[in-house]
């Protein structure tokens, strides 16, 4: 798994050092590598235009020698797809991308939209948060050992077709789900395995594991794992 660290709300230290331990190269964007710093991980590059880490967060990158590339502010692609992109042009097969929401909500929707970037790419990739797990469908997804879960759906293509759930409160069967009838928010996971299946179209899902669903907002291990 490659871990992206990007710079929206700040991770819980023990949460992106669980993260980090499981994987293969940790890329930092910009801010994301005082956050890797703080939770004592080391990542393995660094890259943006550098406008919101803090200088002394970026006198420890260079004095512990991490490569980091600095681009101008004056770019057309955001500290976080470029770090996407190092990712893919790496080889990543599975890609987490954590610190990706906050409130910066331009931020936020345009870290999903990387999701569908790493999709076109044929890479398995998912926003992870302490609380939540977001990831896309467009074909087949089974959700195992998360009974008590709510997951909610919307569709990332105006118009998704033949969405069956299976194992939900609220099952269906060869449904269409259209931009802006969001009835496919907060569905509940019955059983031990649930399943989504799309014919046409990308739908983007937010799991809340059972802990984070009952209101505990600290989860180490969101799954499905990517």
């Amino acid at each position: 798994m490659f871990l992206i660290v990007s710079g929206g709300d700040a991770p819980d230290p023990a949460f992106l050092q669980a993260r980090a331990e499981k994987a293969r190269m940790i890329i930092a964007a910009d801010r994301g590598a005082g956050y890797c710093l703080r939770a004592g991980v080391r990542p393995d590059i660094v890259v943006g235009d550098m406008d919101s880490i803090s200088p002394a967060a970026l006198r420890e990158v260079e004095r512990s020698g991490i490569p980091f590339i600095q681009h101008s502010p004056e770019k057309d692609k955001t500290d976080t797809q470029l770090a996407l992109d190092i990712a893919l042009d790496r080889g990543a097969s599975c890609i987490e991308m954590v610190a990706c929401t906050g409130d910066r909500f331009d931020h936020s929707l345009a870290n999903v939209h990387l999701l569908y970037a790493a999709l076109k790419a044929g890479v398995d990739a998912a926003i992870t948060a302490p609380s939540h797990r977001i990831f896309l469908v467009d074909s087949d997804a089974g959700i195992d050992g998360m009974k008590g879960a709510v997951l909610s759906l919307l569709p990332l293509s105006l118009e998704v077709r033949g969405v069956s759930l299976s194992g939900f409160q609220w099952p269906l069967e060869d449904a269409v789900m259209e931009v802006g009838n969001p009835y496919g928010i907060s569905n509940r996971i019955i059983s031990e395995q649930a399943r989504i299946r799309v014919r046409e179209g990308v739908l983007v899902a937010v799991l809340f594991p059972p802990e984070a669903a009952g209101g505990k907002q600290h989860v180490t291990e969101p799954a499905p794992e990517c």
